[in-house]
């Protein structure tokens, strides 16, 4: 099984990439802000994502993670930014997924996202989608 990413275009406007990720997690559940407005002529907002409960997620140094040693292709952004990953992506056949099914209870068909940043690397594995909101952090 190989694993394969795809866009994920939940709201318009993602034309650049995103600085960073802040990440949140209290009894509520699990909140991430990809930070827009820290790219030099990047975006006036960020972007936050509430999920709730979710079943698992990681946080990686950009350079470090596993994701690095196995894709060669993924999703790029366009026009000035076309060099860069585009930072929200679906992943399908996760090799996360597979991993951890061994270790904990998966639902079927769980979700797995990837929120690609100029430092940082975020996965997110849950049951549904996140509400999803532009917001002016400043």
């Amino acid at each position: 099984m190989v694993e394969r990413q795809e866009k994920w275009e939940p709201v318009e406007g993602i034309v650049t990439p995103t600085a960073s990720a802040s990440i949140h997690e209290d009894n509520e559940g699990l909140v991430v802000t990809l930070l827009f407005s820290n790219v030099i002529d990047g975006l006036s907002s960020d972007l936050r994502m509430t999920f709730g409960r979710v079943r698992a997620y990681t946080v990686y140094e950009e350079f470090v993670h596993p994701w690095n040693r196995t894709q060669k292709e993924f999703p790029r952004l366009t026009g000035k930014w076309e060099n860069y990953t585009y930072p929200l992506l679906l992943i399908h056949d996760s090799e996360w997924v597979s991993w951890l099914s061994d270790l904990i209870i998966i639902p079927p068909s769980p979700i797995h996202y990837r929120f690609v940043t100029l430092d940082k690397i975020v996965d997110v594995l849950c049951n549904k989608q996140p509400e999803v909101t532009w917001v002016n952090e400043s």
